[in-house]
C-alpha cells in the first residue's frame, strides 16, 4: 500500500482536444485503475471520446451536461454517472463556474499532459495506462436533440 498527500499529486491541464475551456486534474494509479480529481472550467465542451475503461464519475462541486452515445445526463453535486468501457462520450461544462469531478478509470486512464502519481509497490504488477480515442466533432450534433429531449435546449 502506498500513500500520497495532496501536495504530492502534480496537478496538471491534460491535452484534450476541446472546443473551449479546460481540464485540469491531479491523478493516482493503482495496480488497476486510475483515481483522477477532474475540474473542467466553465464553457468546457471536449471532443467525442472514448477509451477502452469503464469510467465511473462521481460530482463535487457544479454542474455539468455528459453526452453518453444518444443520451444527455445533467449532473449536479453528489450525482453519479457510469460510462461503460468503448462508449463514445463528451461533456459540456455550460455554467459559469468550475465543476468537479472524482473519476475512476479501470484499467487506468492516460491523460496527456499530466504525471500521474503511481501509488504501486516497486514489486507490484501494474496494468498499462489506455488512451481515448477521438471521435468526431459532428456528433456534437446530437446535443440538439437529447437536450430538446429533456426539455433544456441549446
Amino acid at each position: 500500500m502506498k500513500f500520497a498527500s495532496a501536495t504530492d499529486v502534480a496537478a496538471g491541464i491534460v491535452q484534450m482536444n476541446t472546443s473551449v475551456g479546460e481540464l485540469r486534474t491531479q491523478q493516482v494509479l493503482g495496480s488497476k485503475s486510475s483515481l483522477t480529481v477532474a475540474t473542467r472550467t466553465p464553457g468546457y465542451h471536449s471532443q467525442p471520446h472514448a477509451h477502452d475503461c469503464e469510467q465511473l464519475n462521481y460530482v463535487t462541486r457544479g454542474e455539468v451536461w455528459v453526452f453518453v452515445e444518444h443520451e444527455a445526463f445533467h449532473l449536479t453535486r453528489g450525482d453519479f454517472l457510469r460510462i461503460p468501457p468503448s462508449a463514445m462520450h463528451w461533456a459540456w461544462n455550460r455554467s459559469d463556474a468550475d465543476v468537479q469531478l472524482v473519476e475512476v478509470h479501470t484499467p487506468g486512464l492516460l491523460l496527456d499532459g499530466v504525471s500521474a502519481k503511481v501509488l504501486v509497490e516497486d514489486d507490484e504488477e501494474r496494468a498499462d495506462q489506455v488512451p481515448s480515442r477521438w471521435g468526431p466533432t459532428d456528433l456534437w450534433q446530437r446535443e440538439n436533440a437529447a437536450l430538446a429531449a429533456l426539455g433544456n435546449p441549446r
